[in-house]
């Protein structure tokens, strides 16, 4: 054999022992590919009785002048601020929400207007109360010179408390669901690899807003203590788990 062809022998052992090589390495599953898993998802749900509220309420005044407008809403907003601190609620459970100052206006049939006076407007939100006295606490500010109750929000002060409990319902629910469908394709359930916390709906933490409006003349009528009524509040934990399946 000539040297030349020895050569061309060598070259092609060793294309044809890379073939096979390269043959044997796209043959052999990953250890990613060859992990059987199952994921699932799962809901834990918590109900829990808001016990704290939080109320928006408003003074509305109006005069033939701005200046009187104004000068009367400071001094009703004044006396709500005191009877409020009065009974005992801290300066910062209070805060000023909005301030109006705007004209009111007479169109004629000719489409002329007119100035006929001015309005001037607060909004105070009250936070943080207890549910059981707000009723009573709403009567007194009414008597000391709001005119418009504009919404209660219900707060749950045991929500994250509550919130663990349903996490931990939806791991328990999960690894039910994920057993099941293991044991109905021959398998054992192993250990989680992943566990992903869903979309958390946290309105019972801070709010849960129910529709409320006293206009000025049926909160003069009626000053009576409301009775509120809050229900429960479901409180849902989500969560997506994988496990290995042997």
């Amino acid at each position: 054999m000539t040297k030349a062809c020895k050569v061309l022998c060598a070259a092609l052992a060793l294309a044809i022992l890379a073939g096979l090589t390269g043959c044997a390495a796209a043959a052999a599953p990953s250890a990613a590919q060859s992990e059987q898993t199952v994921t699932v998802s799962a809901v834990g749900t918590v109900r829990l009785t808001p016990d704290r509220a939080a109320v928006s309420f408003g003074v509305t005044s109006r005069e033939d002048t701005a200046a009187l407008a104004q000068s009367k809403n400071a001094e009703a907003v004044d006396r709500v601020i005191g009877v409020l601190t009065d009974r005992g609620i801290e300066e910062k459970s209070i805060r000023t929400a909005n301030y109006y100052l705007y004209p009111q206006y007479d169109w004629s049939e000719t489409g002329e207007q007119r100035i006929i006076g001015y309005v001037a407007a607060t909004t105070l939100t009250v936070s943080d109360q207890e549910l059981a006295g707000l009723g009573t606490l709403l009567s007194v500010c009414v008597e000391a010179g709001v005119n418009q109750i504009e919404n209660v929000s219900f707060l749950c002060s045991g929500y994250d408390e509550a919130y663990r409990q349903a996490l931990a319902q939806a791991v328990e629910a999960a690894r039910d669901k994920a057993d099941a469908l293991a044991r109905a394709a021959g398998r054992t359930l192993g250990e989680p690899i992943t566990l992903l916390e869903g979309w958390q709906d946290i309105s019972a933490r801070y709010g849960v807003t129910t529709g409320m409006a006293f206009s000025a003349a049926e909160a003069a009528m009626d000053t009576a203590a409301p009775a509120f009524q809050p229900g429960e509040t479901e409180i849902q934990a989500n969560v997506t788990v994988t496990y290995r399946m042997g």
